[in-house]
Formats: C-alpha cells, sequence, structure tokens
C-alpha cells in the first residue's frame, strides 16, 4: 500500500496541471450531474481528424522531411539576422499545416543545434522566444494549425477559403511584426563552413494503404506512413537513420 501512495504521489508532482483538471471536472459534475448526454459531448470526429493529421505529421517527422527543408534554407544565409529569421519564420509557416507543437518540437532541438555549431549561443534565448511566438501566431491561420483551430472550423461550418480569408489580416500583421522584432539584435557574420556541416538523420519510410480522414473534404486522404518493414529485419538494435 505504502509503495502504491509513493507512486501516486509521484504521478501528482510530476503533473499537477492533470491533478487540477481532475479535481475541476469531478467539481463540473456537481453542476451537470451525469448522465447519457455526456457521451453528446464529444467531438469523436475531430478527436479522429487530430489523431490522423498527427500520424500522418509525425511521420513526416521521422524521415526527417522538415530537418531536410530547414538545412536546405540555412545554407542560404550569411549573418545572425538571416540566420534568425530562417529559424523562426520554419516555425511560423510550417505551423500553418503542421500544427505549433509540431513545429516547436522539431525546430526549437534544431534550432540549438545550429547556434551551437555557429557559436552563436547567445541568440538562443531570443530566437527561440520568437519561435515560440511565431509558432502560435502562425497557425491561427489555417484550421489544421492548431487542435482549437479545427475545433472551430468543425463547429462553425465556414469552408476552408472562408475560414483563411477571416484569419489572413491578423497572421500578415503578425509577420510583419516578427520582421521588426528580428531588428532588435545586431548583424552578425555566419561562417558558411560551420552551417554545410550541419548533419541530418531520416529513415526509410513506407505508405501504408490506411486512409486518413479528410477535413470535410478539404484534401484527399493521405496514407499514413509507416517504418519500412524492411529495415526491421534481424534484432531492432540492429538499426541504425540512413544518412543523407
Amino acid at each position: 500500500m505504502e509503495i502504491i501512495m509513493q507512486k501516486i504521489f509521484a504521478i501528482i508532482r510530476q503533473d499537477p496541471v492533470l491533478l487540477v483538471s481532475g479535481i475541476l471536472a469531478a467539481l463540473s459534475m456537481l453542476l451537470v450531474p451525469p448522465d447519457a448526454a455526456y457521451l453528446s459531448y464529444i467531438d469523436f470526429r475531430v478527436l479522429a481528424l487530430l489523431f490522423s493529421l498527427m500520424c500522418v505529421m509525425n511521420g513526416f517527422q521521422e524521415i526527417g522531411l522538415f530537418e531536410k527543408t530547414a538545412v536546405w534554407i540555412l545554407r542560404r544565409t550569411r549573418n545572425t539576422r538571416q540566420l534568425s529569421a530562417v529559424l523562426i519564420f520554419l516555425c511560423f509557416f510550417f505551423s500553418m499545416v503542421i500544427t505549433n507543437d509540431v513545429a516547436l518540437i522539431t525546430f526549437v532541438p534544431f534550432t540549438v543545434l545550429i547556434l551551437n555549431l555557429t557559436g552563436k549561443k547567445g541568440l538562443l534565448i531570443y530566437v527561440i522566444v520568437l519561435q515560440t511566438i511565431a509558432a502560435n501566431l502562425g497557425s491561427m491561420l489555417t484550421p489544421i494549425g492548431n487542435p482549437q483551430n479545427l475545433y472551430l472550423y468543425s463547429l462553425s461550418g465556414m469552408s476552408f477559403p472562408a475560414f483563411i480569408r477571416t484569419m489572413l489580416p491578423y497572421t500578415l500583421l503578425s509577420f510583419l511584426l516578427l520582421l521588426l522584432a528580428l531588428f532588435l539584435k545586431k548583424k552578425e557574420p555566419v561562417s558558411a563552413e560551420a552551417l554545410t556541416s550541419v548533419p541530418f538523420r531520416g529513415r526509410t519510410f513506407c505508405a501504408l494503404p490506411f486512409p486518413v480522414p479528410s477535413v470535410s473534404g478539404l484534401r484527399p486522404a493521405l496514407p499514413v506512413l509507416a517504418p519500412d518493414p524492411g529495415l526491421y529485419a534481424g534484432r531492432a538494435a540492429s538499426v541504425q537513420p540512413q544518412p543523407a
């Protein structure tokens, strides 16, 4: 019993937000007593779309598509302002299609690597803070930019173009403000040799015939990317990411 209680307290310490959310959810049942209508509160369609989107984006992330694109762009930069702009706007634009969370999970570690390689560790806080802002601002443009947008898009019944038109002015304003923020730091040269040595790690994947539900018919069903079975011949421990 003591061991069980220790595990429970350990979970609570690790995730206090989950505990508070659970308590508030339980208290809300006092206002609205549980009944069969509770099942109708869950929007399974939105959850299915969000799950499918995450599956596809994780496949792209695992094969290194986003990193490879970032490396290709970065090798064309020559100073810290250009470097910062690329790292920040990668989050801004990619968040529109891969969600803000995935954009940050992908590009923040990548940013740490790049700034360490170029000897610009002093820019870490500045760039990562702007990346976080950029990912959240860029993601508001599209229905698939973040889970909240997907829910509102589904609930409102708006068409895809109408949603884009509604959010476009705010997105353009955000873009201009991020551009202005780039001038807060002095421009310094960046070593081209350091950028050409950026490592790229990807994996070979193949497409399974598993259809992903489309968002209200706006895009065709996409295949879920899954590891190529050939990679797992023999022991799993022998599998190594393929170099670029």
